[in-house]
């Protein structure tokens, strides 16, 4: 009781604190604006969550589908509250150039439980002059924030390139009314590197992008980006060489009517899963969890991981004040490990059973590895920045050689957020 009693306590301090946004200006002015502009904002979330099988209980702050276990399927239920992800964020707008403002930019989150350390983590850091946007933000190979579905689990559909990363880039707004948008620079990715089996690659990446997108005045867009990568190895004689990854990313987002939209996602790509999904780069506790950018086959070639994949959602808003809405979004990610089943194991990109089904009964050059999602939420805006819902979300992990083996993972998520 005294749990139920401390989470009602909590969550009633929240709603009362939803204007908790401080700005400051400067005395000091320009020709129409003050001299320097800062803004400082928390964002509070409380999120719950009943593991109902089929992921690793030990992980379960997503669905976290890929660590399904299909040889080994996971049967433990759990269930847990916390406070991660709750967020500080700081933003200084300086208006002293001719070219426009200098905006700064600070992002970050507070991670781990009580007596975990709790550490203070960066999401985000940038400046932004006269279109140039330098930095570590979300990376823009991806559409950012307004790409994204809206869910309450952090993970989503596998194939989501919601990864952050360092980045530079230029961009600029053309056409008539300026509804094009162009963007190109690069990114690096060498922390989010993941390769399985033989000798871990140098930490190097280059990643050049360029991403075209197209504006509607009803906040519909479409958008395409192109990407190639470097990824750095270690041949068998200790040697460094690089091979070449590529990418292309689509988004599109549609107003169907004034209490609807649609969003879609599409990804396809060789040496990206690991670097440039949520799910690979922020979410693979390695081994059989993680997506791969690369692999080592038995014959200690290394070769880019292939990967194809997309998904759909639908946001809903009931009555004629829109505070309630939700949400419907199916996902589907598809990986190709070349390379031999004997090698897999070794490598721990698929953990097999006790007595060897997948090594035995799989004699193919190639697996694929399917990872289906679906999930379906009711969410309430008590104010414009206070949200609360529930969600259910689930998914099947799918191996397939010469025969299939899967293993289907759900979830039922509550979350409250209050603040940006």
């Amino acid at each position: 009781m005294k749990k139920y009693a401390l989470l009602s306590a909590l969550f009633f301090a929240m709603c009362y604190s939803t204007y908790a946004q401080v700005s400051f200006e400067s005395k000091a002015q320009t020709s129409d604006k003050p001299l320097y502009e800062m803004e400082f904002s928390p964002r509070l979330k409380l999120n719950g969550y009943v593991n109902l099988g089929g992921n690793d209980s030990k992980t379960s702050q997503s669905l976290n589908l890929n660590s399904a276990n299909p040889y080994n399927p996971f049967k433990d239920k759990n269930a847990d509250a916390n406070m991660y992800q709750t967020q500080l964020a700081w933003k200084t707008t300086y208006n002293g150039f001719e070219k426009g403002p200098l905006v700064t930019y600070v992002e970050g989150q507070w991670w781990g439980g009580p007596g975990a350390g709790g550490n203070l983590q960066l999401r985000v850091a940038y400046v932004d002059y006269n279109h140039w946007h330098v930095g570590q933000d979300w990376s823009f190979f991806g559409g950012g924030v307004p790409t994204w579905c809206n869910t309450l689990d952090w993970e989503g559909p596998n194939s989501g390139t919601w990864a952050r990363h360092l980045q530079a880039k230029y961009y600029t707004n053309f056409g008539k009314d300026k509804l094009w948008k162009f963007e190109g620079g690069i990114e690096t990715t060498a922390q989010y590197l993941k390769v399985a089996g033989g000798s871990m690659p140098g930490q190097f990446s280059v990643d050049p992008i360029f991403a075209f997108t197209k504006y509607a005045q009803d906040g519909s867009f479409a958008r395409l980006a192109f990407m190639g990568r470097s990824i750095r190895y270690t041949k068998e004689d200790a040697s460094n060489t690089l091979a070449m990854g590529w990418g292309i990313n689509a988004n599109l987002k549609s107003k169907l009517n004034d209490k609807s939209y649609f969003l879609a996602q599409g990804l396809v790509g060789s040496g990206i899963a690991g670097s440039y999904t949520l799910s690979g780069a922020l979410f693979g506790n390695g081994g059989a969890t993680n997506m791969y950018d690369g692999i080592y086959d038995q014959n200690g070639n290394f070769k880019t991981v292939p990967v194809y994949g997309g998904s759909a959602g639908i946001e809903y808003f009931f009555g004629p004040k829109k505070n309630l809405h939700s949400n419907l979004v199916l996902g589907y990610t598809n990986m190709s490990y070349n390379a031999s089943p004997l090698s897999l194991v070794q490598s721990k990109v698929i953990n097999d059973n006790a007595t060897g089904d997948f090594v035995t009964k799989n004699n193919e050059a190639t697996t694929h590895t399917a990872l289906t999602f679906g999930s379906i939420n009711m969410l309430y805006d008590v104010t414009k920045i206070t949200t609360m819902g529930i969600e259910y979300d689930a998914g099947t992990k799918q191996i397939t050689n010469s025969i299939s083996q899967s293993s289907m993972v759900n979830r039922v998520a509550l979350g409250l957020k209050v603040g940006f």
